[in-house]
């Protein structure tokens, strides 16, 4: 099955984009007082962008799901089918106050192209908000050390195919923002607490790197982190 055909499979038997404490912890970093344009790169069906639209943001989606972005359209989002490997993001230079992201840059095939669309689309004075899966925690290394299994084991056996196709690491996000351009960055985590069954917003980096299960990366073009702001009122 394409993955294109899989998504729309997936929406169209009631898949959602559930709001978790990554999203939460993106919607503490947004503008305040601003809210301008708004870009949300694989909107699916358009449940995190109706939250933001009801923040006050003027919210585009894009998605190359043909399901999902009926299905965001009905929410009242104005959303576009796209390929972003394909066509990049289809708007103008310096067209949006904030670009979000959320779990999407391990899913296309070339990250650094996409990031570089987000850095041209983004206003100077704009934000970028994005997550994705930390794939080399301690936990999974210690996985892979002992069961000499891939990553990608157990999603092949169930799919016949991988969705994430970049495995990311600390290190390999930080190069690839670095090489979009996108300089000004904070890169904090979730860690999951299995015995509680809990998830914790952790902002230190190297403990987010060996224990977070997922990377939230802040960019702002002035150099301006709102993340403190953030680990204050995100439990």
């Amino acid at each position: 099955m394409r993955p294109k055909d899989r998504e729309n499979w997936r929406y169209s038997t009631g898949s959602d984009n559930p709001i978790d404490i990554e999203e939460r912890v993106m919607f503490s970093l947004l503008p305040k007082l601003k809210k301008g344009k708004l870009l949300d790169v694989g909107c699916g069906v358009g449940t995190v962008s109706s939250e933001l639209q009801k923040q006050g943001f003027e919210v585009y989606g894009i998605d190359f799901s043909s399901v999902a972005i009926e299905k965001a359209k009905e929410k009242g989002i104005n959303a576009i089918e796209c390929d972003v490997d394909k066509d990049g993001i289809p708007f103008e230079d310096n067209y949006f106050d904030v670009v979000w992201a959320g779990d999407v840059i391990e899913h296309v095939f070339d990250p650094i192209f996409l990031l570089k669309e987000m850095s041209r689309v983004i206003k100077p004075t704009g934000k970028v908000l994005l997550t994705t899966p930390n794939d080399f925690n301690l936990k999974k290394r210690i996985s892979i050390f002992i069961s000499g299994r891939s990553l990608q084991s157990d999603i092949y056996r169930e799919l016949g195919q991988c969705k994430h196709h970049t495995m990311f690491s600390l290190e390999l996000l930080e190069y690839m923002l670095e090489q979009a351009g996108l300089t000004f960055y904070s890169i904090h985590s979730i860690i999951k607490i299995p015995k509680l069954n809990r998830k914790k917003y952790c902002k230190i980096k190297t403990l987010g790197a060996l224990f977070g299960s997922v990377f939230i990366v802040e960019v702002n073009n002035k150099g301006l982190s709102n993340f403190n702001y953030a680990a204050k009122n995100i439990s």
